[in-house]
């Protein structure tokens, strides 16, 4: 069977499944009915002469054939986007982003100004959330996209597209490390005697240090990420931050620590959320951002 002939259309099944990890799931990012999405992932198993799904209760498992497949059709989909943007360029318009202030230092900042030179006629509104509650802003049609650490599962009907993922690392000033012997590590029961001085709304953030603690933590709540990083460095405790967020400080004044015994610290995953409907310059946003922390 030459891959050549084969419709687009079951391509596209294949992919949607894929990624998602169940025939309903891919109907909704195709905008068409299960069955139809069922029928073209059996006409591309029959034509290509292998089975590329095992179909059970919560989904479905790609098969060895369907994980050979998989990088390829994605990669054949990337490139037919880019020739589809250059016959029909969407190289003007306004795009709406939510995004945190302290992700837009380490994910965006650098990344707007290559995107710009390379699209000058697409224009940004940033938009800030209090709770970073950029999903909500999403689903109420406030913003086009939102670039964050996913704290639920969004409604139906949008697209997460992972960006890149940030190392965490506990951290105090130079000053309050020297006060309270602290080194490169220190024990769990000299870190508990500590004030831990952490973003009150950062709910990602405390769910995964609970997850790794074992138990719920105190901490003193602030009302943002760049309160607690100063009142951290003005010597008024430690913190819990991405590795990324603190080096674009070029702050030398900065200690970085670890607690012996912990398991590994949880990397933070930073997302794209966008409804599948979007215009295509948000698509073409999305797939630069992309492309440029895959490259750093």
């Amino acid at each position: 069977m030459d891959i050549l002939n084969i419709n687009l259309n079951l391509l596209k099944s294949f992919w949607a499944v894929y990624k998602t990890g169940g025939i309903i799931k891919a109907a909704k990012i195709l905008d068409v009915a299960p069955p139809a999405v069922s029928y073209n992932i059996k006409q591309l198993e029959s034509q290509l002469g292998v089975k590329l799904f095992n179909t059970h209760k919560r989904g479905t498992d790609p098969t060895a054939d369907a994980k050979t497949l998989f990088p390829l059709v994605e990669n054949a989909f990337e490139s037919l986007l880019k020739v589809n943007d250059q016959l029909c360029p969407s190289d003007s318009g306004t795009i709406r982003v939510g995004v945190s202030a302290m992700i837009m230092t380490v994910i965006l900042s650098k990344f707007f100004s290559v995107f710009k030179t390379k699209y000058p006629n697409i224009k940004f509104e940033l938009h800030h959330h209090p709770k970073n509650d950029y999903l909500t802003m999403l689903e109420n049609g406030e913003i086009d996209v939102a670039v964050m650490q996913i704290s639920r599962k969004p409604a139906a009907g949008y697209i997460i597209t992972k960006i890149t993922t940030l190392d965490t690392t506990f951290y105090t000033s130079k000053k309050f490390a020297a006060a309270n012997k602290i080194g490169n590590e220190i024990t769990m029961e000299q870190f508990k005697k500590l004030p831990f001085v952490m973003f009150s709304k950062s709910r990602t953030m405390y769910n995964k240090l609970e997850e790794t603690f074992g138990g719920k933590i105190t901490a003193i709540e602030v009302p943002s990420s760049f309160a607690a990083f100063y009142m951290v460095m003005d010597g008024q405790g430690v913190g819990y931050l991405h590795e990324q967020s603190l080096d674009v400080q070029g702050n030398d004044q900065i200690v970085k620590f670890k607690i012996a015994g912990l398991p590994p610290l949880p990397n933070a995953v930073i997302d794209c959320i966008s409804d599948k409907k979007s215009a295509k310059i948000v698509a073409l946003f999305i797939r630069e951002l992309k492309e440029y922390h895959a490259k750093k």
